[in-house]
């Protein structure tokens, strides 16, 4: 068991009792309150205070800068907690944790304790993200600095990830004579500093996006972070820890979608090609072979919710059909279970190895974002009708789409990880010294593929999982280096390593197979039936739900 890993989801639990049952209506904190202020395009104000008061104001800085952030473990539990009850307030906390980034790595300490200020007074900073026609800027084209090397002026616009057009500050790229600069800006008078409403988003409605404008701010020695001409090397050194909370972000948006889905499976036991009624079924077909796109009802049927079961309407079923999403949510959850793998092994590669995690954030942080996303996506169309209803599924089926666009579009392609470059704009991988002093150097760790196999073929498993194990720790052992799959396959096989003892779910494999013939799957590998691993699995979320725990591979206690 990794301790920074139980320490972190500790934490995490901690905030999410700390704001209550999100089931109960009466609760500011609640689903019913997130999707009526996206209904109404009202910022959650509440959410977020409520959770800046908590404490998570000082989780925002790190502890060598007087607040309490110890490791990217806390920042990656934290924000999948909180995403799972409103990703606009969750994506808003996270882009202000991610526009000060710099300012921990590279600011002066005067900037340090400008910033910390700020956050503990529940300030947020906004992170800019570009305008919609050119994406991220990370060339400064969008803003330029005007005058000498020491005073000056700073004109353009740019979008921002903040709290309703309220941000207290933000560290934009600014174009000097010396190269793209970074600048620390704290929000000023507004002859030079105003907001605008942003282009409409189809997600994170209610203010999480607005056009920020300079004119004429100024600008001299005191706001520059990292140095001048450094602005390329400092934002790029905080993109793969944004990548790696987009993931936290959207598997917080599943946990939530999966929770919504469970009770629409009832009856369902996941078994391959068969619905409750004994008709087969295609995996991935809707019963019949009917096709509903996503977010649409059925025939137009609306029913009142709180209905009893025997006179529900078409529009209280799912459109897939009990057995068929049963089969999905199997699907999704093992997505979710290889995403958390993904996203503690990226954490412990951060720790471990700094120089590699650059690298690794590119390949894998972006693969479990995408999975995260494309398993919402699926289960609010398989929902159709009541995931509309509902309301949460919708909002975060919306949500996600625009926090996935934030990491990068596709997984990059399988090259030999010496030909991948740590960061597509940073030479040299950066080191996370701005979390403290890292930790003496640990022995090399075996590759995880190649332990669990050894493990396996030395001691053998209880039950009958052992061949097919090894048939796919091989088939991915074979894999070209750098294939994310394989990576995610290898994160999956060393954190079973690390729980393998723990219960009889791990001791048989039974955790590993789910996940490894899933990314197989993905691969465009058949997979057999495997003796009831989605039906074990299905079991382990149902159970998971009626405790009210957070669906992962540990045990963590919810609201």
């Amino acid at each position: 068991m990794d301790e920074a890993i139980t320490r972190a989801l500790a934490v995490a639990a901690q905030l999410d009792r700390a704001l209550a049952d999100p089931m109960d209506e009466r609760n500011p904190a609640s689903f019913h309150a997130a999707v009526r202020a996206d209904r109404d395009a009202r910022f959650p104000r509440h959410l977020c205070g409520s959770a800046l008061a908590w404490g998570l104001a000082e989780y925002l800085i790190p502890a060598v800068s007087g607040g309490r952030l110890t490791s990217l473990e806390e920042a990656f539990a934290l924000f999948r907690v909180l995403a799972r009850r409103d990703l606009t307030a969750a994506t808003t906390i996270a882009a202000s944790f991610l526009s000060a980034l710099p300012v921990w790595r590279d600011g002066s300490q005067s900037q340090r304790r400008a910033v910390a200020g700020l956050l503990r007074e529940h300030e947020l900073m906004g992170l800019p993200v570009g305008e919609a026609e050119q994406g991220v800027d990370i060339l400064a084209r969008e803003i330029a600095a005007f005058g000498d090397r020491h005073a000056w002026r700073l004109d353009g616009r740019t979008s921002l990830i903040d709290n309703g057009s309220q941000a207290a500050g933000t560290t934009v790229l600014a174009r000097t004579g010396d190269g793209p600069t970074a600048f620390l800006l704290l929000r000023g008078d507004g002859e030079h500093w105003w907001f605008q409403p942003a282009h409409e988003a189809h997600g994170l409605r209610g203010g999480a996006l607005s056009r920020l404008t300079l004119a004429g701010v100024p600008a001299g020695d005191a706001q520059v972070v990292g140095g001048l001409g450094q602005g390329l090397a400092t934002a790029g050194r905080t993109l793969p820890v944004a990548r790696l909370l987009v993931a936290a972000l959207t598997l917080g948006a599943l946990d939530t979608c999966l929770r919504a889905a469970l009770p629409y499976a009832e009856g369902a036991s996941a078994a391959p090609g068969r619905d409750v009624e004994g008709v087969s079924v295609a995996p991935g077909r809707d019963v019949e072979g009917v096709s509903v796109a996503p977010g649409r009802d059925v025939e137009g049927v609306s029913v009142a919710p709180g209905r009893d079961a025997a006179d529900r309407g078409v529009a209280d079923r799912s459109v897939a059909g009990p057995a068929v999403l049963a089969w999905r949510l199997t699907d999704a959850y093992a997505d979710l279970l290889i995403g958390e793998a993904v996203g503690h092994e990226l954490c412990r590669t951060a720790r471990e190895d700094p120089h590699a995690f650059a690298a690794a954030s590119a390949r894998l942080a972006c693969l479990a974002a995408r999975l995260a996303g494309d398993a919402v996506e699926t289960l609010a169309g398989a929902l159709g009708a009541p995931g509309y209803r509902v309301g949460i599924v919708e909002k975060m089926r919306r949500d996600s789409a625009v926090v996935g666009a934030l990491a990068d579009d596709q997984v990059p392609p399988a090259v030999p990880e010496d030909d991948l470059p740590p960061d597509p704009f940073v030479p040299v991988p950066p080191e996370l010294s701005w979390l403290g002093p890292p930790p003496a150097a640990p022995p090399p760790p075996e590759n995880g593929l190649a332990a669990a196999a050894r493990v396996i073929g030395e001691d053998g498993l209880p039950g009958p999982h052992a061949p097919r194990l090894l048939e796919l720790l091989g088939f991915f052992r074979a894999r070209r280096s750098g294939c994310a799959h394989a990576e995610a396959a290898a994160a999956c096989a060393a954190a079973w390593m690390r729980a393998r003892g723990r219960d009889g779910y791990h001791m048989c494999g039974g955790w590993l197979l789910l996940c490894l013939r899933r990314l197989a799957e993905l691969l465009g590998q058949e997979q057999p039936e495997d003796g009831g691993v989605r039906r074990v699995a299905l079991v382990r979320l149902r159970k998971a739900a009626e405790q009210r725990r957070l669906f992962s591979d540990h045990d963590v206690e919810l609201a």
